[in-house]
Protein backbone atom coordinates (compact mmCIF):
# COMPACT_ATOMS: atom_id res chain seq x y z
CA UNK A 1 0.00 0.00 0.00
CA UNK A 2 1.03 3.59 -0.55
CA UNK A 3 2.32 5.11 2.65
CA UNK A 4 -0.02 7.51 4.38
CA UNK A 5 2.85 9.85 5.10
CA UNK A 6 3.38 10.37 1.38
CA UNK A 7 -0.33 10.94 0.81
CA UNK A 8 -0.47 13.34 3.71
CA UNK A 9 2.18 15.60 2.20
CA UNK A 10 0.45 15.41 -1.18
CA UNK A 11 -2.99 16.29 0.12
CA UNK A 12 -2.09 18.76 2.86
CA UNK A 13 -1.40 21.54 0.36
CA UNK A 14 -4.75 20.88 -1.30
CA UNK A 15 -6.64 21.13 1.96
CA UNK A 16 -4.84 24.32 2.91
CA UNK A 17 -5.93 25.99 -0.32
CA UNK A 18 -9.31 24.37 -0.91
CA UNK A 19 -10.95 24.60 2.51
CA UNK A 20 -11.42 27.14 5.28
CA UNK A 21 -9.20 27.36 8.35
CA UNK A 22 -10.60 26.63 11.80
CA UNK A 23 -10.65 30.35 12.56
CA UNK A 24 -12.92 31.14 9.59
CA UNK A 25 -15.20 28.10 9.74
CA UNK A 26 -18.76 28.72 10.79
CA UNK A 27 -19.48 26.41 13.75
CA UNK A 28 -22.88 24.94 14.51
CA UNK A 29 -24.27 24.74 18.01
CA UNK A 30 -23.82 20.96 18.09
CA UNK A 31 -20.17 21.07 16.98
CA UNK A 32 -17.48 20.64 19.61
CA UNK A 33 -15.79 23.91 20.46
CA UNK A 34 -12.03 24.18 20.14
CA UNK A 35 -11.88 24.57 23.90
CA UNK A 36 -13.64 21.20 24.23
CA UNK A 37 -11.21 19.63 21.80
CA UNK A 38 -8.22 20.98 23.69
CA UNK A 39 -9.65 19.79 27.00
CA UNK A 40 -10.33 16.33 25.56
CA UNK A 41 -6.75 15.88 24.34
CA UNK A 42 -5.52 15.34 27.87
CA UNK A 43 -7.99 12.59 28.66
CA UNK A 44 -8.21 9.34 26.67
CA UNK A 45 -11.88 8.72 27.43
CA UNK A 46 -12.82 12.26 26.50
CA UNK A 47 -10.68 12.03 23.37
CA UNK A 48 -12.41 8.86 22.23
CA UNK A 49 -15.83 10.30 23.05
CA UNK A 50 -15.12 13.51 21.15
CA UNK A 51 -13.76 11.57 18.17
CA UNK A 52 -16.93 9.48 18.09
CA UNK A 53 -19.01 12.65 18.27
CA UNK A 54 -17.08 14.22 15.39
CA UNK A 55 -17.34 11.04 13.33
CA UNK A 56 -21.11 11.12 13.74
CA UNK A 57 -21.27 14.80 12.78
CA UNK A 58 -19.09 14.16 9.73
CA UNK A 59 -21.35 11.32 8.68
CA UNK A 60 -24.35 13.62 8.99
CA UNK A 61 -22.73 16.40 6.97
CA UNK A 62 -21.58 13.99 4.29
CA UNK A 63 -25.06 12.48 4.10
CA UNK A 64 -26.59 15.93 3.74
CA UNK A 65 -24.16 16.89 0.98
CA UNK A 66 -24.82 13.54 -0.68
CA UNK A 67 -28.59 13.92 -0.46
CA UNK A 68 -28.66 17.38 -2.02
CA UNK A 69 -26.07 16.47 -4.62
CA UNK A 70 -27.79 13.23 -5.55
CA UNK A 71 -31.05 15.11 -6.00
CA UNK A 72 -29.34 17.63 -8.28
CA UNK A 73 -27.72 14.87 -10.34
CA UNK A 74 -30.97 12.91 -10.61
CA UNK A 75 -33.03 15.94 -11.60
CA UNK A 76 -30.32 16.91 -14.07
CA UNK A 77 -30.42 13.45 -15.62
CA UNK A 78 -34.19 13.67 -15.93
CA UNK A 79 -33.92 17.09 -17.56
CA UNK A 80 -31.34 15.88 -20.03
CA UNK A 81 -33.45 12.84 -20.91
CA UNK A 82 -36.46 15.13 -21.40
CA UNK A 83 -34.42 17.40 -23.67
CA UNK A 84 -33.34 14.39 -25.70
CA UNK A 85 -36.96 13.21 -25.94
CA UNK A 86 -38.01 16.67 -27.08
CA UNK A 87 -35.33 16.65 -29.77
CA UNK A 88 -36.55 13.27 -31.01
CA UNK A 89 -40.18 14.38 -30.94
CA UNK A 90 -39.32 17.58 -32.80
CA UNK A 91 -37.39 15.65 -35.44
CA UNK A 92 -40.25 13.16 -35.84
CA UNK A 93 -42.87 15.90 -36.14
CA UNK A 94 -40.78 17.80 -38.69
CA UNK A 95 -40.11 14.65 -40.69
CA UNK A 96 -43.77 13.61 -40.77
CA UNK A 97 -44.91 17.13 -41.65
CA UNK A 98 -42.44 17.23 -44.53
CA UNK A 99 -43.55 13.80 -45.73
CA UNK A 100 -47.20 14.80 -45.45
CA UNK A 101 -46.57 17.94 -47.52
CA UNK A 102 -44.75 15.90 -50.16
CA UNK A 103 -47.57 13.36 -50.19
CA UNK A 104 -50.15 16.12 -50.64
CA UNK A 105 -48.19 17.54 -53.57
CA UNK A 106 -47.89 14.07 -55.12
CA UNK A 107 -51.62 13.45 -54.63
CA UNK A 108 -52.39 16.73 -56.40
CA UNK A 109 -50.13 15.73 -59.29
CA UNK A 110 -51.78 12.30 -59.49
CA UNK A 111 -55.24 13.87 -59.54
CA UNK A 112 -54.11 16.27 -62.27
CA UNK A 113 -52.76 13.41 -64.38
CA UNK A 114 -56.00 11.46 -63.97
CA UNK A 115 -57.94 14.53 -65.09
CA UNK A 116 -55.68 14.92 -68.14
CA UNK A 117 -56.19 11.27 -69.17
CA UNK A 118 -59.96 11.62 -68.70
CA UNK A 119 -59.97 14.73 -70.88
CA UNK A 120 -57.95 12.97 -73.57
CA UNK A 121 -60.35 10.04 -73.48
CA UNK A 122 -63.31 12.41 -73.78
CA UNK A 123 -61.77 14.20 -76.77
CA UNK A 124 -61.14 10.83 -78.46
CA UNK A 125 -64.77 9.79 -78.33
CA UNK A 126 -65.48 8.80 -74.78
CA UNK A 127 -65.75 5.34 -73.34
CA UNK A 128 -69.13 4.33 -74.78
CA UNK A 129 -68.26 1.74 -77.46
CA UNK A 130 -71.83 1.62 -78.93
CA UNK A 131 -71.90 5.35 -79.49
CA UNK A 132 -68.47 5.20 -81.08
CA UNK A 133 -69.59 2.48 -83.50
CA UNK A 134 -72.77 4.36 -84.51
CA UNK A 135 -70.93 7.59 -85.13
CA UNK A 136 -68.19 5.84 -87.07
CA UNK A 137 -70.25 3.74 -89.51
CA UNK A 138 -68.66 5.43 -92.53
CA UNK A 139 -65.12 4.82 -91.43
CA UNK A 140 -62.92 2.16 -92.92
CA UNK A 141 -62.62 -0.95 -90.78
CA UNK A 142 -58.88 -0.51 -90.24
CA UNK A 143 -59.36 3.10 -89.09
CA UNK A 144 -62.17 2.11 -86.75
CA UNK A 145 -60.15 -0.69 -85.18
CA UNK A 146 -57.21 1.63 -84.65
CA UNK A 147 -59.47 4.18 -83.03
CA UNK A 148 -61.09 1.60 -80.77
CA UNK A 149 -57.66 0.37 -79.74
CA UNK A 150 -56.61 3.88 -78.81
CA UNK A 151 -59.76 4.33 -76.74
CA UNK A 152 -59.16 1.05 -74.96
CA UNK A 153 -55.60 2.06 -74.09
CA UNK A 154 -56.78 5.46 -72.87
CA UNK A 155 -59.39 3.76 -70.70
CA UNK A 156 -56.78 1.51 -69.14
CA UNK A 157 -54.53 4.51 -68.48
CA UNK A 158 -57.45 6.33 -66.90
CA UNK A 159 -58.15 3.42 -64.56
CA UNK A 160 -54.52 3.33 -63.49
CA UNK A 161 -54.40 7.11 -63.06
CA UNK A 162 -57.51 7.10 -60.90
CA UNK A 163 -56.16 4.24 -58.76
CA UNK A 164 -52.86 6.07 -58.31
CA UNK A 165 -54.63 9.29 -57.41
CA UNK A 166 -56.76 7.49 -54.81
CA UNK A 167 -53.68 5.78 -53.32
CA UNK A 168 -51.70 9.01 -53.15
CA UNK A 169 -54.63 10.83 -51.58
CA UNK A 170 -55.02 8.13 -48.92
CA UNK A 171 -51.27 8.18 -48.20
CA UNK A 172 -51.33 11.96 -47.84
CA UNK A 173 -54.29 11.75 -45.47
CA UNK A 174 -52.58 9.09 -43.32
CA UNK A 175 -49.34 11.05 -43.12
CA UNK A 176 -51.22 14.22 -42.22
CA UNK A 177 -52.90 12.37 -39.35
CA UNK A 178 -49.56 10.99 -38.16
CA UNK A 179 -48.01 14.45 -38.37
CA UNK A 180 -50.82 15.85 -36.22
CA UNK A 181 -50.21 13.15 -33.59
CA UNK A 182 -46.48 13.87 -33.71
CA UNK A 183 -47.07 17.59 -33.18
CA UNK A 184 -49.21 16.80 -30.15
CA UNK A 185 -46.48 14.52 -28.78
CA UNK A 186 -43.90 17.20 -29.43
CA UNK A 187 -45.95 19.75 -27.47
CA UNK A 188 -46.17 17.32 -24.54
CA UNK A 189 -42.43 16.65 -24.72
CA UNK A 190 -41.77 20.39 -24.71
CA UNK A 191 -43.86 20.87 -21.58
CA UNK A 192 -42.04 17.97 -19.87
CA UNK A 193 -38.65 19.38 -20.86
CA UNK A 194 -39.55 22.77 -19.40
CA UNK A 195 -40.81 21.34 -16.11
CA UNK A 196 -37.86 18.97 -15.63
CA UNK A 197 -35.41 21.75 -16.50
CA UNK A 198 -36.99 23.95 -13.84
CA UNK A 199 -36.79 21.11 -11.29
CA UNK A 200 -33.15 20.46 -12.21
CA UNK A 201 -32.24 24.12 -11.81
CA UNK A 202 -33.96 24.29 -8.43
CA UNK A 203 -32.19 21.15 -7.20
CA UNK A 204 -28.84 22.40 -8.45
CA UNK A 205 -29.31 25.77 -6.80
CA UNK A 206 -30.32 24.13 -3.53
CA UNK A 207 -27.20 21.96 -3.57
CA UNK A 208 -24.96 24.87 -4.50
CA UNK A 209 -26.44 27.11 -1.82
CA UNK A 210 -25.62 24.57 0.87
CA UNK A 211 -22.05 23.92 -0.24
CA UNK A 212 -20.38 26.81 1.62
CA UNK A 213 -22.01 25.96 4.95
CA UNK A 214 -21.41 22.24 4.54
CA UNK A 215 -17.79 22.77 3.55
CA UNK A 216 -17.17 25.06 6.53
CA UNK A 217 -18.53 22.36 8.82
CA UNK A 218 -16.46 19.63 7.19
CA UNK A 219 -13.35 21.77 7.46
CA UNK A 220 -13.79 22.44 11.17
CA UNK A 221 -14.63 18.85 12.01
CA UNK A 222 -11.72 17.38 10.06
CA UNK A 223 -9.35 19.89 11.65
CA UNK A 224 -10.64 18.98 15.10
CA UNK A 225 -10.41 15.28 14.34
CA UNK A 226 -6.82 15.75 13.18
CA UNK A 227 -5.99 17.68 16.33
CA UNK A 228 -7.34 14.87 18.49
CA UNK A 229 -5.41 12.21 16.56
CA UNK A 230 -2.23 14.23 16.02
CA UNK A 231 -2.48 13.84 12.23
CA UNK A 232 -3.62 16.26 9.50
CA UNK A 233 -7.05 17.09 8.16
CA UNK A 234 -5.94 15.98 4.70
CA UNK A 235 -4.84 12.59 5.98
CA UNK A 236 -8.05 12.12 7.97
CA UNK A 237 -10.09 12.92 4.88
CA UNK A 238 -8.06 10.55 2.73
CA UNK A 239 -8.28 7.84 5.36
CA UNK A 240 -12.06 8.20 5.57
CA UNK A 241 -12.33 7.88 1.80
CA UNK A 242 -10.08 4.84 1.89
CA UNK A 243 -12.23 3.20 4.54
CA UNK A 244 -15.26 3.86 2.40
CA UNK A 245 -13.61 2.18 -0.58
CA UNK A 246 -12.45 -0.79 1.50
CA UNK A 247 -15.95 -1.36 2.84
CA UNK A 248 -17.50 -1.26 -0.63
CA UNK A 249 -17.86 -4.81 -2.02
CA UNK A 250 -18.53 -3.49 -5.51
CA UNK A 251 -16.39 -1.27 -7.64
CA UNK A 252 -16.29 2.03 -9.41
CA UNK A 253 -16.99 3.16 -12.92
CA UNK A 254 -18.27 0.78 -15.53
CA UNK A 255 -16.86 1.50 -18.94
CA UNK A 256 -17.45 5.22 -18.85
CA UNK A 257 -19.54 6.58 -21.70
CA UNK A 258 -20.10 3.26 -23.41
CA UNK A 259 -23.50 2.94 -21.76
CA UNK A 260 -24.59 6.51 -22.35
CA UNK A 261 -23.52 9.80 -20.84
CA UNK A 262 -25.56 12.70 -19.57
CA UNK A 263 -24.20 16.10 -18.66
CA UNK A 264 -26.07 17.65 -15.73
CA UNK A 265 -27.10 21.33 -15.68
CA UNK A 266 -25.75 23.99 -13.38
CA UNK A 267 -23.14 25.72 -15.48
CA UNK A 268 -20.00 24.64 -17.30
CA UNK A 269 -17.71 23.07 -14.72
CA UNK A 270 -15.40 21.06 -16.94
CA UNK A 271 -11.72 21.95 -17.25
CA UNK A 272 -10.11 18.82 -18.61
CA UNK A 273 -6.60 20.23 -18.92
CA UNK A 274 -6.61 21.62 -15.38
CA UNK A 275 -8.01 18.40 -13.94
CA UNK A 276 -5.33 16.31 -15.62
CA UNK A 277 -2.59 18.69 -14.56
CA UNK A 278 -3.77 18.63 -10.96
CA UNK A 279 -4.07 14.84 -10.89
CA UNK A 280 -0.61 14.32 -12.37
CA UNK A 281 0.80 16.78 -9.84
CA UNK A 282 -0.76 14.77 -7.03
CA UNK A 283 0.75 11.59 -8.42
CA UNK A 284 4.16 13.21 -8.62
CA UNK A 285 3.84 14.42 -5.02
CA UNK A 286 3.08 10.84 -4.01
CA UNK A 287 6.20 9.62 -5.79
CA UNK A 288 4.36 8.29 -8.84
CA UNK A 289 4.70 9.54 -12.38
CA UNK A 290 5.61 8.23 -15.79
CA UNK A 291 3.75 4.99 -16.43
CA UNK A 292 1.45 5.56 -13.44
CA UNK A 293 0.38 8.90 -14.89
CA UNK A 294 -0.21 7.19 -18.25
CA UNK A 295 -2.39 4.56 -16.58
CA UNK A 296 -4.43 7.21 -14.79
CA UNK A 297 -4.81 9.13 -18.05
CA UNK A 298 -6.11 6.05 -19.86
CA UNK A 299 -8.36 5.04 -16.98
CA UNK A 300 -10.17 8.34 -16.61
CA UNK A 301 -10.17 8.97 -20.35
CA UNK A 302 -12.25 5.81 -20.61
CA UNK A 303 -14.41 6.52 -17.59
CA UNK A 304 -15.33 10.16 -18.09
CA UNK A 305 -13.05 11.94 -20.52
CA UNK A 306 -11.91 13.84 -17.40
CA UNK A 307 -15.20 15.73 -17.30
CA UNK A 308 -16.32 16.86 -13.89
CA UNK A 309 -20.01 16.49 -14.70
CA UNK A 310 -19.87 13.25 -16.69
CA UNK A 311 -22.87 11.10 -15.77
CA UNK A 312 -23.45 7.52 -16.87
CA UNK A 313 -27.17 7.08 -17.44
CA UNK A 314 -27.02 3.29 -17.17
CA UNK A 315 -24.98 2.83 -14.00
CA UNK A 316 -25.44 6.18 -12.23
CA UNK A 317 -21.67 6.72 -11.97
CA UNK A 318 -20.63 10.37 -11.81
CA UNK A 319 -17.66 12.65 -12.20
CA UNK A 320 -14.07 12.27 -13.35
CA UNK A 321 -13.44 9.01 -11.44
CA UNK A 322 -17.02 7.83 -12.14
CA UNK A 323 -17.86 7.40 -8.47
CA UNK A 324 -20.77 5.01 -8.08
CA UNK A 325 -22.81 6.79 -6.86
CA UNK A 326 -21.33 10.25 -7.16
CA UNK A 327 -22.29 11.14 -3.61
CA UNK A 328 -19.52 8.89 -2.25
CA UNK A 329 -17.26 11.83 -3.04
CA UNK A 330 -18.99 13.94 -0.38
CA UNK A 331 -16.41 12.52 2.03
CA UNK A 332 -13.84 14.69 0.24
CA UNK A 333 -15.94 17.84 0.00
CA UNK A 334 -19.43 19.23 -0.22
CA UNK A 335 -18.66 20.55 -3.70
CA UNK A 336 -18.20 17.07 -5.14
CA UNK A 337 -20.60 17.69 -8.03
CA UNK A 338 -18.66 20.59 -9.52
CA UNK A 339 -15.06 20.65 -8.25
CA UNK A 340 -12.46 18.60 -10.11
CA UNK A 341 -10.05 18.95 -7.17
CA UNK A 342 -12.50 17.22 -4.84
CA UNK A 343 -13.18 14.53 -7.42
CA UNK A 344 -9.53 13.87 -8.20
CA UNK A 345 -8.68 13.69 -4.49
CA UNK A 346 -11.42 11.17 -3.92
CA UNK A 347 -10.55 9.19 -7.02
CA UNK A 348 -6.89 8.91 -6.07
CA UNK A 349 -7.77 7.93 -2.49
CA UNK A 350 -10.07 5.25 -3.89
CA UNK A 351 -7.36 3.92 -6.19
CA UNK A 352 -4.68 3.94 -3.48
CA UNK A 353 -6.93 2.13 -1.03
CA UNK A 354 -8.33 -0.45 -3.40
CA UNK A 355 -5.57 -1.01 -5.99
CA UNK A 356 -2.47 0.71 -4.59
CA UNK A 357 -1.54 2.26 -7.95
CA UNK A 358 -3.29 3.64 -11.06
CA UNK A 359 -1.70 0.94 -13.21
CA UNK A 360 -3.22 -1.78 -11.03
CA UNK A 361 -6.60 -0.06 -11.32
CA UNK A 362 -6.15 0.21 -15.09
CA UNK A 363 -5.24 -3.47 -15.35
CA UNK A 364 -8.38 -4.41 -13.40
CA UNK A 365 -10.48 -2.17 -15.65
CA UNK A 366 -8.96 -3.81 -18.72
CA UNK A 367 -9.80 -7.26 -17.37
CA UNK A 368 -13.38 -6.73 -16.19
CA UNK A 369 -14.52 -3.36 -17.52
CA UNK A 370 -14.65 -1.49 -14.22
CA UNK A 371 -12.37 -0.58 -11.33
Amino acid sequence: MVLRGVLSSALALVMAVAVLSPATAAPRDDYPSWDEVEAARGNQAKTESTIARIDALLAGLEADAARLGDAAVARGAEADAARAALARATSEAQSLSARADSAKALAAQSASRAAQVAAALYRSGGTDLTTTLLLSSGERADDLLERLGSLDRLGARLDLAVQRADSDRNQASALSAQAAVARTARAAASATAQSTAAAALAASQAADAAVATQQAGLTQLYDQLAALKNTTAALEQQYRAGQQASNDPGGNGGGGDDDGEIVVPGGEVNDVAAARSYAFGQLAAAGMGGSQADCLLWLWNRESGWRTNAYNSSSGAYGIPQSLPGSKMAVMGADWRTNYVTQVNWGLAYIYSRYDTPCSAWAHSEDVGWY
